[in-house]
């Protein structure tokens, strides 16, 4: 079962790679990957934060399919938005790393013999 660390490594390598890739796709360069792979390793355990694994059944809604399901209709409304100010844009990319942070917390949880439950307690 992953831990905290590995939630962390794991949204960390994740965002940091599809960022890159991204970039490297349209033919840019920046620090966005690394930056990305920072705030992966930051927001890599907010499903734990939400739902503290006091027990081993500490999975209900927020560890959930169903939960799973609403981040990455999120995630996709956010990829979508085109903000026009420094700020909408800053709100933009930190609500992505943490939604997607959330998602590569789910996938690794939803891997375990655990899984995850369709729709959970709330």
């Amino acid at each position: 079962m992953p831990n905290a660390m590995a939630h962390r490594y794991g949204a960390a390598v994740g965002i940091g790679c599809t960022i890159a890739i991204h970039e490297h796709n349209n033919g840019e360069s920046s620090a966005r990957p690394v930056l990305g792979a920072a705030g992966g390793a930051l927001f890599g355990t907010l499903p734990d934060i939400l739902e503290p694994a006091f027990h081993p059944n500490h999975r209900q809604f927020f560890h959930s399919f169903a939960a799973l399901g609403l981040v990455s209709i999120g995630l996709y409304k956010l990829y979508k938005w085109e903000p026009d100010d420094d700020f909408g844009k800053a709100v933009r990319g930190v609500s992505m790393l943490a939604c997607g942070a959330y998602i590569v917390h789910l996938v690794m949880d939803a891997g375990t013999p655990k899984s995850l439950p369709l729709v959970g307690g709330i």
